[in-house]
């Protein structure tokens, strides 16, 4: 049983869904696990975002919808084996965002991982859109661009991966209009761009309809203009976090998809009046009318995806979960761990055989861990330390590495070990740790899983026998 959990800048929604599970043998006869079935059971309506203020969310009222879907879900928490809760765009930058996202996790279920930012909350998006399985079946790159209440958030799929993320500061709730078209609220990040614009919309002013419509169509420009024509992000004042620049020859796009509120508004008449634009107390339907108008200079079409406002609660309901392989060493006592963060071994400089060049890796990998993450006391230290694919699966090999782990843990005063290994070598390297450590070092080795470099990973308890969910997470709370 999953769940997925989205608290956004408008709304708040859940569903839960049944994964299925199934041991499977490929050419190595080693059994690996995959989830092979995902079924909608249950999903919420939309619940308006409670707040306390401009910076607070209101945890006891969250609290209250949530119990309640529970509940009207006929489920408990301990119901549920995994999923995710999310918090999205401006909800993410509430001052009691952090506290509130991991206390909901903890109610949640058993393996409900906490997280959010805008990459992951544009990888979710395209993954409960469809626009992840799209881009395996035609040539060329499908982008899902996710807008919701406060931002743009924009996946890039080729042959069914996410290659790159951007996010903006473009949604539907950053001006807040009155009935009659009165601005109520002008979100900081919207009011400074103003003013750089040259724009006198200023809080409790009467905006006015051809103004309005000039600063979606500009918002628009910058979004498709950005995602279309390959133009360095850092470049848009409205893009925030880190964005890739796009190296080597990129895949064109192909399709363009449109989830979030703003996509369900696509195909929305156009709005004649201010009174009819500020139906929704925001400038929403404005939005997406420029995203229409707009996107006709552009030779590709825009697609409102199948679940528009609800792709991102679906991904993160049905699609946060991998599973490692079925050979790990695994002590069940230290279970479950979240929000540990991965370094990757990096490429030895030496040839791969060679054995020296292997242990100073790890034991490079391990320098780095304790640099950035070594704050407090040593006994705290926990981080995972990520072995790529190209390593060979030798028993000299396996031994190396086990005993530079062992090396460096013991040196660095850490507790506990983390090896997270791309092939099937991480049973045979847990043993030989214990062995080495006559099984004082305790230790995690997971296989089949598949990190980068600055991610985070949860881990869950096992879910058959030696099958262990795990949840690979680009990015957490950062500032």
């Amino acid at each position: 049983m999953s769940v997925g959990i989205d608290v956004g800048t408008s709304t708040t929604k859940c569903i839960f869904s049944r994964l299925e599970i199934e041991r499977c043998y490929g050419a190595s006869l080693l059994p690996g696990f995959k989830i092979t079935g995902r079924k909608l059971l249950y999903e919420s309506p939309m619940y308006s975002t409670p707040l306390l203020s401009d910076r607070e969310i209101d945890h006891l009222a969250l609290h209250a919808i949530l119990a309640g879907e529970y509940e009207r879900a006929a489920l408990q928490p301990e119901d549920v084996d995994t999923g995710a809760v999310i918090i999205t765009g401006e909800t993410a930058v509430k001052h009691n965002a952090d506290q509130i996202v991991h206390h909901l996790a903890r109610f949640a279920g058993k393996f409900v991982v906490a997280q959010a930012g805008g990459d992951l909350e544009a990888v979710l998006a395209g993954k409960g859109s469809g626009a992840e399985a799209r881009s395996q079946e035609i040539a060329g790159q499908v982008v899902n661009v996710d807008i919701g209440g406060g931002t743009a958030n924009c996946a890039f799929f080729a042959g069914g991966s996410c290659t790159r993320t951007i996010n903006f500061h473009i949604g539907g709730r950053l001006i807040r209009l009155g009935a009659q078209g009165e601005v109520l609220k002008l979100f900081p990040v919207i009011e400074e761009w103003l003013r750089r614009e040259g724009y006198g919309l200023a809080e409790g002013d009467l905006a006015e309809l051809e103004q309005l419509k000039e600063i979606t169509g500009k918002w628009s420009v910058m979004l498709l203009d950005t995602i279309l024509n390959s133009r360095d992000p850092k470049g848009c004042p409205l893009v925030y976090g880190q964005p890739e620049e796009v190296t080597g020859t990129a895949e064109p796009v192909s399709e363009l998809w449109v989830s979030g509120g703003v996509g369900l508004l696509l195909e929305q008449p156009g709005t004649r009046s201010l009174t009819e634009a500020a139906r929704f107390g925001d400038i929403g339907p404005l939005l997406a009318e420029s995203l229409v108008q707009t996107a006709a200079n552009y030779s590709i079409k825009l697609r409102t995806t199948p679940e528009a406002q609800r792709a991102t609660v679906i991904g993160a309901g049905v699609h946060t979960t991998t599973l490692s392989g079925s050979t790990v060493f695994v002590d069940s006592t230290l279970l479950p761990l979240r929000n540990i963060p991965v370094v990757k071994l990096s490429r030895p400089e030496l040839a791969e055989g060679d054995l020296p060049g292997l242990a100073s890796a790890v034991e490079k990998a391990y320098a780095e861990g304790k640099r950035r993450f070594g704050t407090g006391e040593p006994a705290d230290l926990l981080f995972a330390v990520a072995l790529p694919g190209f390593i060979p699966a030798t028993y000299p090999v396996i031994r190396r590495i086990a005993s530079a782990a062992t090396e460096a843990s013991l040196r660095n005063g850490m507790k506990v070990i983390i090896l997270i290994c791309e092939n099937d070598i991480a049973k045979a390297v847990g043993n030989v740790i214990h062995l080495l450590t006559l099984g004082e070092q305790r230790c995690i080795c997971l296989d089949q899983i598949v990190v980068r470099h600055g991610d985070y990973i949860d881990i869950g308890f096992p879910l058959d026998g030696d099958c262990i969910p795990v949840a690979v997470k680009t990015l957490v709370f950062q500032p």
